[in-house]
């Protein structure tokens, strides 16, 4: 199954732990569903090339140097490159996040047309208000038609075979993006709203089934099957101990399961440290 990464960024080069997870996501997506390619702009294809990573996927494409021209605040909406792109891939594929690892083969012909995601969320959760909390410029408003009772998708890992819906989601939420206004609000809500939210939304207007690869509790309870960083982001970030660590028990897991890429890697001057 034909996968992608996107990479915004706007000349800030990955923290280390960030790009062995990056590394470990790519080849194991490659070892057990197919093919990857990267997302990235001109800043991030130069950063992938010196740390000697072009070679993870299939082809890297630059062509996020685009999305600036969309007139869009990447501040609030900092996984909208991701939206942009989903406009260029062929479908069937799946969008993958950077700190999402697969760590087996998923039979994606079982979802056919339909929409596939890692989990549904909690509607109940601050960060997904109700309607009245949106505000926008230019006259742009929700349609009265949206319905607010569904559970948000995580959209980690996502897969997308159907034009209609595909289609629907990235024009309406291009609309949704460039109209915000949160002023002096907590923005977090518009882009959880215009990823996760209105990706089930889409889905129930266009008539496309929504099936779950996995459940928040399996996710917290192990994570056997698939692994996301997630929050624990932040954790590594603040303490440099527990990213070197991370960093070189992601060193050891590459070691393991890929030993000529390892064998390449310990001889880079960023990642031999780890090894």
């Amino acid at each position: 199954m034909r996968a992608f990464h996107t990479l915004r960024t706007r000349q800030n080069r990955p923290a280390d732990f960030e790009i062995f997870t990056l590394i470990i996501s790519a080849l194991e997506w490659r070892k057990f569903n197919g093919e990857i390619f990267m997302v990235t702009d001109n800043d991030g294809a130069k950063i992938l090339y010196d740390l000697g990573l072009n070679e993870l996927w299939e082809g890297v494409d630059t062509s996020l140097e685009q999305f600036a021209k969309f007139g869009i605040d990447e501040n609030t909406f900092w996984a909208g490159a991701k939206i942009f792109a989903l406009t260029r891939q062929t479908l069937p594929c799946v969008m993958i996040d950077l700190d999402f690892i697969v760590w087996r083969a998923i039979d994606f012909s079982r979802f056919a047309r339909n929409l596939a995601v890692i989990h549904r969320e909690n509607k109940d959760l601050p960060c997904y208000p109700a309607a009245d909390y949106f505000h926008f410029k230019n006259n742009f408003a929700l349609p009265d038609d949206l319905n607010w009772s569904l559970k948000p998708c995580n959209a980690a890992l996502v897969y997308f075979a159907n034009e209609k819906f595909v289609a629907d989601y990235y024009s309406f939420a291009f609309d949704f993006m460039r109209a915000a206004a949160p002023e002096n609000q907590d923005s977090l809500p518009y882009m959880v709203f215009i990823e996760q939210r209105w990706m089930a939304m889409c889905a129930e207007k266009n008539g496309v089934p929504i099936h779950s690869l996995s459940n928040l509790k399996e996710l917290f309870g192990g994570q056997k099957f698939f692994t996301h960083l997630w929050g624990h982001k932040q954790i590594l970030r603040e303490n440099p101990g527990a990213a070197e660590k991370f960093c070189k028990d992601c060193a050891r897991r590459i070691a393991h399961d890929f030993p000529v890429f390892a064998s390449k890697l310990s001889n880079l001057d960023w990642a031999g440290k780890y090894y």
